[in-house]
């Protein structure tokens, strides 16, 4: 019985010895998984296509296919920046090792996070800057995928290497509303502004308007536009980024791009051919435009004032349109002389307390044009004694714009107000040759209490 006894100890050790041996080895095991599943996924999060086709069977998978899972092919820079805000917050960690010692796999759940590019505050980004900022505002997105691995082998294997890429990857499936393909594209032509033919004459100022297909505004991330004009060889002007508004742009030579050499005598840009070469801000083309400008001598249009009545200046708006296209773009019953101080006594007269002339000419929201004007003084109403190169003020303006038009403001602040009558002289060059408007007021020897008691 001892023996017996004896024996049985003896077994029952080493069978104790075998499972704990086991045990261990099978702990040893799922450390060795765990250690593999963390390179895999330290190269799955890195993207790198020559690491992770290692850990497929040859032939299972092309480094284009497998490239394609990772970065989409055919990505625009606005589509790919979008993308890769995303790949660049992507992260993981494993939960431990599920190992099974007869079919010698371990299983390990990966939890794989990254910005929550579905969030509202992504969704409403407009460009990857505002995309990082939105993803660093919200939770993170979660997705898990199973990385299972091989153990019977000499070496450990990865089994499902491209289940864990896809899951991975997926966010490359999400609808990103970024605008696909190049801005031009979209392009649907463009014309110079008050000149169809592209022919101007007589300008110091060219505009060009070119114009995008109205899905644009469906789309986010749109890349802004620069553009250069050039007269010859010279480039006169390079833009910063711009963007279309209301899936437009208006392109403007301005007489401050044109440089102080860039006009005649008569304030007008000089002869020339002027190209205008339109990009996307990554470079890529969208339009170019020619047109010419030619000039020819202006004479100088012979200033006059007409004589009013007293009682015309107190009851009548006094003005007077020389220039048709004015006039066509202008509001007469919003224009007027503009009572600054409440010092008005009429519809052209003011007290002899104002201190400000002003005239307020109203006009569409498209006129932009820069308008040069006037002041002449008068003891008379006649404006005879008046000597043109002998303004009393002189000045120019842009349209004011207000809630439903846009206005010249063509104000007067004197040092001293004198009793009498001032003409308004607008010109449309720089050179005060051309006469588009005048208009004329009096001013009273009474103050606006004297005439309101």
């Amino acid at each position: 019985m001892r023996n017996i006894f004896k024996a049985f100890v003896s077994a029952a050790l080493v069978m104790a010895l075998i499972f704990s041996f086991c045990g261990c080895q099978a702990a040893d095991r799922s450390e060795e998984a765990r250690t593999l599943c963390d390179t895999f996924c330290g190269d799955v999060k890195t993207g790198d296509v020559d690491k992770l086709l290692t850990y497929f069977n040859y032939d299972e998978i092309s480094a284009e296919e497998l490239g394609n899972i990772i970065v989409h092919p055919d990505l625009n820079n606005e589509e790919a920046s979008f993308y890769q805000v995303i790949r660049d917050s992507l992260n993981y960690s494993i939960a431990a090792a599920e190992y099974n010692k007869d079919t010698k796999i371990a299983v390990l759940t990966v939890a794989w996070s990254m910005g929550d590019y579905e969030s509202e505050p992504a969704l409403n980004a407009g460009n990857s800057a505002d995309l990082l900022t939105a993803l660093a505002s919200v939770p993170a997105k979660t997705v898990y995928s199973e990385v299972k691995i091989d153990l019977s082998g000499e070496f450990p294997r990865v089994m499902n290497p491209k289940e864990v890429i896809d899951a991975a990857y997926a966010f490359n499936d999400f609808d990103s509303g970024v605008m696909p393909g190049l801005l031009s594209d979209y392009y649907t032509g463009g014309s110079f502004v008050l000149a169809p033919k592209g022919i101007y004459l007589n300008t110091d100022t060219i505009g060009l308007r070119i114009n995008f297909d109205k899905r644009l505004s469906d789309f986010r991330f749109v890349p802004g536009i620069v553009y250069t004009i050039a007269r010859g060889e010279e480039v006169l002007f390079a833009s910063d980024v711009v963007f279309p508004e209301d899936n437009s742009l208006r392109m403007d030579l301005l007489p401050e791009m044109a440089g102080t050499d860039g006009f005649n005598e008569d304030g007008f840009l000089i002869d020339g051919k002027y190209t205008f070469m339109v990009f996307d801000e990554n470079f890529h083309d969208i339009c170019s435009f020619e047109c010419e400008v030619k000039t020819e001598p202006v004479e100088k249009e012979e200033l006059s004032f007409k004589e009013y009545k007293k009682d015309d200046y107190l009851s009548k708006l006094i003005y007077e349109f020389q220039d048709d296209e004015l006039m066509a773009n202008a509001f007469v019953y919003r224009s007027g002389w503009w009572d600054y101080d409440g010092t008005s006594v009429g519809k052209s007269a003011f007290a002899s307390n104002t201190k400000t002339l002003g005239f307020s000419l109203a006009v569409s929201e498209t006129n932009e044009s820069e308008l040069y004007y006037e002041y002449y003084f008068s003891e008379k109403a006649d404006f005879k004694n008046i000597s043109e190169t002998e303004p009393v003020y002189q000045a120019s303006c842009k349209p004011t714009l207000y809630e439903d038009q846009a206005c010249y403001d063509l104000d007067f602040t004197p040092d001293e107000m004198k009793h009498g009558f001032y003409g308004l002289a607008v010109y449309s060059d720089a050179s005060k040759k051309h006469i588009v408007f005048t208009a004329s007021c009096m001013v009273v020897e009474e103050t606006s209490q004297d005439v309101l008691d």
